[in-house]
């Protein structure tokens, strides 16, 4: 069953200014092998842009994860929950975030004034909970990530994060079309849901499956075969996840071409041949080195033009 969605839609926090006190905080992987100036180039980042960072120290690791499911729930509450802190960023993703949420009491969220959190990757199962909570969220760098670390557009993605978070930046996002049914409109507007595809189809059957009704529908993944994006997209498909939504979105899909190369493109345009919605593909958001944030649960606008199409908001 999916979760309800307010009437108004999610709440957006307020933008930050500099003198802000914001947290890194671990909700799934531990850090591991990752040496601690990760840790330590995330809460710098921040810095400099005039923040007060609050740099939590991971709990002793448990399994693979950040600490037991329950010392990582308590320390994303009570960050939520204090009002002193303006912002909570992902340290990483990996896995973890989803068996946090029954330990989450979602009607205290919900009546808590909204808060930025930040992340992408396994973070999407906490996206989707805030989302069933009222709250939007932002689907940008995990900030000690090795990816975000060593990125090679660290600086890119950074100013893209400050400019959405600062409120100096308007994202607009070029994309191609994939499928355009036959009498596409020239655009089409929807409150912008998803994430990483394989994480968002393991909250199917959950009581935090977002509705994507109306939705304009996000995917990205990376290391996914075309056999196995294909079972993905069908399980959406027959979970009636794609019902009403207005378009899919598809950012970077890396590595997750086939033998032969083109074989993703194949099957991607052949589970949506029939599809009432327009499909693009080629945004640069998700797994790849320009990571650029999304406003997950709030407006968006596709643009149509042709082959090619364009994502705003704000």
């Amino acid at each position: 069953m999916n979760a309800p969605q307010s009437p108004a839609g999610p709440r957006v926090p307020p933008l930050l200014r500099p003198g802000d006190r914001v947290a890194l905080f671990s909700p799934s992987s531990h850090q591991g092998r990752y040496p601690p100036e990760y840790l330590a180039d995330a809460a710098a980042a921040l810095g400099a842009w005039g923040l007060d960072v609050l740099a939590q120290p991971e709990p002793p690791r448990h399994l693979y994860l950040a600490g037991t499911d329950a010392q990582r729930a308590e320390q994303f509450r009570r960050l939520y929950l204090d009002p002193a802190v303006k912002a909570l960023f992902c340290t990483r993703g990996g896995y973890g975030s989803a068996r946090l949420l029954p330990l989450l009491d979602r009607a205290t969220f919900a009546a808590a004034p909204p808060k930025w959190v930040v992340g992408f990757s396994d973070v999407t199962s906490l996206f989707a909970w805030l989302h069933a909570a009222g709250v939007c969220a932002v689907h940008g760098p995990c900030l000690a990530a090795p990816g975000a670390v060593a990125s090679p557009r660290k600086a890119d993605n950074l100013a893209a994060l400050r400019g959405l978070l600062f409120g100096t930046e308007r994202p607009r996002y070029p994309a191609a079309a994939l499928h355009l049914p036959p009498g596409a409109p020239p655009a089409v507007e929807g409150r912008l849901l998803g994430g990483c595809l394989s994480v968002l189809v393991s909250t199917l059957g959950t009581p935090w499956a977002p509705d994507t009704r109306g939705a304009v529908l996000f995917l990205e993944d990376t290391d996914e075969a075309p056999y196995r994006m294909d079972r993905m997209l069908t399980h959406l498909r027959a979970a009636g996840a794609l019902e009403g939504v207005r378009a899919v979105a598809f950012g970077y899909l890396q590595r997750c071409d086939g033998d032969p190369p083109g074989l993703l493109h194949e099957v991607l345009a052949d589970r949506f041949r029939d599809a009432p919605f327009p499909v693009v593909r080629g945004l640069t958001c998700g797994h790849g080195d320009l990571n650029l944030p999304l406003l997950l649960g709030a407006p968006a606008r596709l643009e149509l033009d042709g082959d090619a199409a364009l994502l705003t908001q704000g």
